[in-house]
C-alpha cells in the first residue's frame, strides 16, 4: 500500500509537471551537484551489472532553472537507460559539458544559436528503431510491462526541456544503444559575472574561515 501510494504520488506530480500546472521555482543553479547526487540514487538502486561512467565538465557555467526539474531529468533519462539494459547489464554513460552554436543548425532546428550546457545520458541497451524513437515523447506511450512505467517519464522530460527554451535529441539503433542529449541555454548572467570579474581588482588573501 506504502509503495503503491509513493507511486501515485509521483504520477500526479508527473502529469502537474507536464500539464505546466506545478509551480517550478527557477534560480541560477550548476548542474554539477545536482548530477552527483543524482549518481549517488542512481547507483544505490540498479545492479552492479551496469557500469556508470561519468565525464563532467567542471567549468560549464550556470543555468537557469528549477533544481528539481533538473534531477527529475536525470532520474527519468537514467531509469530509462536502466531498463534497457537490466537483462543483459552493460554501460551507463552521463555527461555534462558546454557547447556552443554560432548558427541555426540545419540537422537541429529546434536549436538556437547560442552557448548551452549539454547533459547526455546514453546506455549500451536494446536500442531502438526509428518509428519507437518518433513515438516516445507521447504521453502515457511506454514499452515496458505493467507495474513498470507509466509512459509519463519522457514526456515530463520533453515538456520541462521545452519550457526552458531547450531543446532535447535522441540517437539510437536497435541493439546499438541509445544516446539522449539535452541542451539547455547558459544562464545570461555567465558573461556579465566573466565581464566584471575581468575589471575586479585583486583582492589580498587572509588566513581567515568561515
Amino acid at each position: 500500500i506504502y509503495t503503491g501510494a509513493l507511486r501515485a504520488k509521483d504520477l500526479v506530480k508527473q502529469i502537474l509537471t507536464f500539464s505546466r500546472q506545478e509551480k517550478s521555482e527557477l534560480k541560477l543553479m550548476k548542474m554539477q551537484p545536482v548530477i552527483r547526487e543524482a549518481l549517488k540514487l542512481i547507483r544505490s538502486t540498479i545492479p552492479t551489472t551496469i557500469k556508470i561512467k561519468q565525464d563532467i565538465q567542471v567549468d560549464c557555467g550556470p543555468i537557469e532553472a528549477d533544481p528539481t526539474q533538473i534531477h527529475q531529468i536525470i532520474m527519468n533519462l537514467a531509469t530509462n537507460a536502466y531498463h534497457a539494459m537490466e537483462e543483459t547489464g552493460g554501460e551507463l554513460n552521463i555527461k555534462l559539458k558546454k557547447v556552443e552554436f554560432d548558427e541555426p543548425d540545419l540537422f537541429n532546428p529546434d536549436i538556437e544559436p547560442g552557448a548551452y550546457a549539454c547533459l547526455s545520458i546514453s546506455d549500451t541497451g536494446k536500442g531502438m528503431d526509428k518509428e519507437l524513437i518518433e513515438k516516445i515523447f507521447d504521453p502515457f506511450f511506454t514499452t515496458k510491462e505493467t507495474g513498470k512505467g507509466t509512459g509519463m517519464g519522457l514526456s515530463v522530460v520533453h515538456g520541462i526541456v521545452q519550457s526552458m527554451n531547450g531543446a532535447i535529441q535522441v540517437y539510437s539503433r536497435p541493439d546499438k544503444g541509445t544516446d539522449f542529449h539535452v541542451y539547455l541555454p547558459l544562464a545570461e548572467a555567465v558573461k556579465e559575472q566573466q565581464h566584471a570579474s575581468n575589471k575586479a581588482t585583486y583582492i589580498q588573501n587572509g588566513t581567515e574561515h568561515i
